[in-house]
């Protein structure tokens, strides 16, 4: 069965990047009478990792109102520029831009002279429509094998030898069943069919007839985190049955809502991508408050499998966040 959250979209549709790192802000914003600039240090908002000789390389800048001044932006960043001290244009593109919470990410791109010397570039706003994102701008020339490498963030790979994600704050994966419904506990297997290394694999009984449910989730961050950054949840998947992935928050006092979406799993491994536009509205039953509701405040990951059989699941990743999202 052929859906389209299971294309294999994660570097054809993500034109993105997660590159900066603890000290992604520095030096200060500037206001006047009509801008606000917010300057900040080449080298500080590219890891130490992504200085190498002359390459260049694409930072994601966080933006909040701590940091600068939506107002003189625009309602979507369209007076928004990117450029040198000097007014050189640098290349940028702006990955999400919700004014009225007054939170953004911008993609520029760092060229390598600008790392080695410890140049200072500025975002600056003013009254006047000046910016012109241009994504193409900012990733030509950058091999794929380096956009895939910042443009995701690891929840697990499954080749740690334990059952512990590989996030910031690496958390157990757990399993839950209601009703009359069965699962096993998971463990690591060879992966096979055409994938090599290890993956997670389960087995279960949840017949709709039941009606039952398993699932297997863990806990993202230590926080509620913001997942409107998200470009895709991507993973491979095989089994029987029907696979639900679920974004939840659960709230101090116990209740659990979420966003989730369905679709039925193959025999063969297939990758599923998993974008916010494919989470189900928001509806009756199961918590389902829909992805507007729940994604600026997500605490775990659950995927549910409902019917028979077993479940394999391999390399799961966030692509649009930042390891910082989840610290």
């Amino acid at each position: 069965m052929t859906s389209p959250t299971k294309i294999g979209c994660a570097l054809a549709c993500a034109l993105f990047v997660s590159a900066c790192g603890p000290d992604r802000v520095a030096g200060g914003t500037v206001e006047t009478e009509n801008l606000s600039i917010l300057v900040l240090r080449a080298d500080s908002v590219a890891p130490f990792a992504m200085r190498v000789g002359s390459s260049p390389v694409v930072a994601t800048l966080r933006l909040d109102s701590t940091n600068f001044d939506f107002d003189r932006a625009g309602a979507s960043g369209q007076n928004l520029v990117a450029e040198t001290l000097d007014g050189t244009p640098i290349p940028f593109a702006i990955r999400r831009w919700e004014a009225k919470d007054r939170w953004a990410r911008i993609q520029v791109r760092i060229e390598g002279e600008m790392l080695r010397m410890g140049s200072r570039f500025r975002l600056r706003s003013t009254g006047d429509t000046l910016g012109k994102p241009d994504s193409s701008a900012v990733w030509a020339g950058i091999p794929e094998a380096s956009r895939e490498r910042w443009i995701s963030v690891l929840v697990d790979d499954f080749e740690q030898g334990v059952l512990r994600t590989r996030l910031p704050i690496a958390a157990p994966w757990y399993v839950k069943q209601a009703d009359s419904a069965t699962i096993s506990t998971p463990t690591l297997v060879s992966a096979q069919g055409g994938r090599s290394g290890t993956a997670l694999r389960f087995e279960y009984d949840a017949p709709s007839t039941l009606p039952g449910y398993v699932l297997i989730g863990t806990t993202l961050a230590s926080h509620p985190v913001n997942f409107g950054s998200l470009d895709s949840i991507v993973f491979w998947a095989k089994g029987n049955g029907v696979l639900s992935v679920s974004l939840d928050h659960q709230a101090p006092e116990g209740g659990v809502t979420k966003t989730w979406m369905h679709n039925t799993l193959d025999s063969n491994y297939t990758r599923w991508c998993v974008r916010p536009e494919d989470f189900d509205p928001a509806g009756p039953g199961g918590g389902n408050l829909g992805w507007g509701s729940v994604h600026d405040s997500v605490t775990t990951l659950s995927i549910f499998a409902s019917g028979s059989g077993t479940v394999t699941l391999d390399d799961i990743r966030f692509f649009g966040m930042q390891a910082d999202d989840f610290r």
